[in-house]
């Protein structure tokens, strides 16, 4: 994986395809009417470094990307170092925790597939404005309308 774009027409995602979410993240982004690339954590892995940055950028640790009930023989409340961390998400990319999304300046690690929903350049969840085109229906339309 080289350096992660940063383009705003594009939308990056770090997500593994195993888990329920990965299943239907990949839906969700190509509505976006962004370009998407989908990092798929099972055929590549970020370099620890990148997780670093990843988690620099983030405010967390490592560790905050990873679900321990995936994890056989560890627990969130071990001693690992970021590298043991990285060592973890790669022989179990099934444990990360929702997805990475890298897209222009902004960076998020997102846990729900509607949180995807404010990377769409949409008005109103999608329904067209016309009050700018057409003049506002102020006519009685039932008799039990009124207007002062």
């Amino acid at each position: 994986m080289g350096v992660i774009s940063r383009d705003k027409g594009q939308i990056n995602c770090i997500y593994a395809s195993e888990s329920d979410f990965g299943k239907q993240l990949e839906g969700y982004l190509e509505s976006s009417g962004k370009d998407i690339l989908m990092i798929n954590l099972s055929k590549t892995m970020p370099t620890p470094t990148q997780w670093q940055e990843l988690a620099k950028e983030l405010k967390t640790e490592i560790k905050e990307f990873i679900d321990f009930s995936e994890v056989e023989n560890a627990e969130k409340d071990s001693n690992f170092d970021a590298n043991d961390y990285v060592t973890i998400l790669e022989n179990n990319p099934k444990s990360f925790k929702g997805a990475i999304i890298v897209n222009g300046n902004k960076t998020d690690h997102i846990k729900t597939v509607t949180e995807v929903l404010s990377y769409f350049d949409i008005d109103s969840s999608g329904l067209e404005k016309t009050l700018h085109t057409k003049d506002p229906n102020i006519d009685k339309t039932t008799e039990n309308d009124n207007f002062v």
